[in-house]
């Protein structure tokens, strides 16, 4: 492995035949730490694991990319904020420090964290197709957290279906509403909003004249104010860095938003800019999990196939292989 020490070694090496003074030397040392660097960056930041959030380093600036196997070097005083990815943690690291998997890993399962594979933290039962049949499927509010405490509510249509009545019960709220000709509704302006840190019942009911067919419920858990403050800080710090709209989407607002499996908040920003006409196979391919992790795989294929789309056309070979996994699972997601 290249050091400075071997550098050292060289260096001395060189002396036996040509004179080198201690200006060069200084020079060489500096230009082989900053050669490592950016060595280090090139090979490993295709995939980058962190960002740098305040500027209490001597050498990063707020809102650099963090590689595994770099080293944080705190200010006399300072804690530098680190938002790690992998993990979705924020750290705040006070002394020199390297960033490696030991402070920086994915927890275990995650890649089948709320999926076919691990259901204990998923939202919902996975109906298949047959069961589905007349049943208004919730598609939003997505997931069992939320933030939102006035959430826009969505299901799938059904066939023969000419109307459907949504009802909202919980803690100090219990009411409902008949909704014809559309498969949405915005909160009530007159119905008492949601309370931060409990548990409602949002159940959708298809009609056929006055004839119920079917209905779906979801459970869903507003989160603890004090989490709901943390929360939208960090969103605003987020936005404050002032990083290019995908990026912001697919990496820290997502790290941010799952960190509490905030599938809702997560969804809505990726949808967004899917609304906007992002190109980023990554926007599609994230999507496309989180769609699978609230349990809606016919929205998942579709987000899959977009991304694997456009991953082929713009030659990100990275993004291919997971789209790749995340179709394999939604295979298994299917057949279980």
């Amino acid at each position: 492995m290249f050091t400075v020490s071997s550098l050292i070694k060289r260096v001395f090496a060189v002396r036996l035949t040509t004179l080198v003074s201690i200006p060069t030397l200084i020079v060489l040392l500096a230009s082989s730490a900053w050669g490592q660097q950016r060595i280090l960056q090139k090979n490993l930041c295709d995939e980058p694991s962190g960002r740098v959030y305040n500027t209490g380093d001597r050498f990063l600036k707020t809102g650099r990319y963090l590689c595994l196997g770099e080293r944080i070097n705190p200010q006399n005083g300072s804690a530098v904020k680190v938002l790690c990815f992998l993990n979705r943690k924020i750290l705040y690291l006070k002394q020199s420090t390297v960033f490696n998997t030991q402070i920086c890993a994915p927890p275990p399962n995650e890649a089948v964290q709320c999926s076919v594979l691990n259901i204990v933290p998923c939202p919902h039962d996975y109906k298949r197709p047959d069961d589905e049949k007349n049943a208004p499927i919730v598609t939003s509010p997505y997931g069992s957290s939320i933030i939102n405490n006035r959430p826009q509510i969505s299901w799938r249509s059904v066939a023969g279906a000419d109307s459907y009545t949504v009802v909202v019960k919980g803690n100090g709220v219990n009411w409902e509403a008949d909704v014809k000709n559309a498969a949405t509704l915005s909160y009530p302006k007159e119905q008492k909003e949601l309370r931060y840190g409990n548990t409602y019942t949002i159940t959708i009911i298809s009609n056929q004249g006055d004839q119920p067919l079917n209905f779906s419920p979801l459970v869903v858990h507003l989160l603890p104010v004090n989490d709901v403050e943390k929360i939208r800080e960090q969103v605003k710090q987020i936005n404050e860095l002032g990083l290019p709209d995908d990026e912001a989407a697919f990496r820290d607002l997502d790290t941010i938003y799952m960190s509490k499996l905030l599938l809702d908040e997560s969804m809505k920003t990726l949808i967004a800019r899917v609304a906007a006409g992002s190109q980023n196979p990554s926007i599609y391919r994230l999507l496309g999990d989180r769609y699978l992790g609230a349990l809606l795989p016919l929205e998942a294929q579709q987000a899959y196939t977009r991304a694997e789309q456009l991953a082929k056309s713009s030659g990100n070979v990275s993004e291919l292989e997971k789209v790749r996994s995340g179709l394999e699972l939604l295979k298994l997601f299917k057949d279980r």
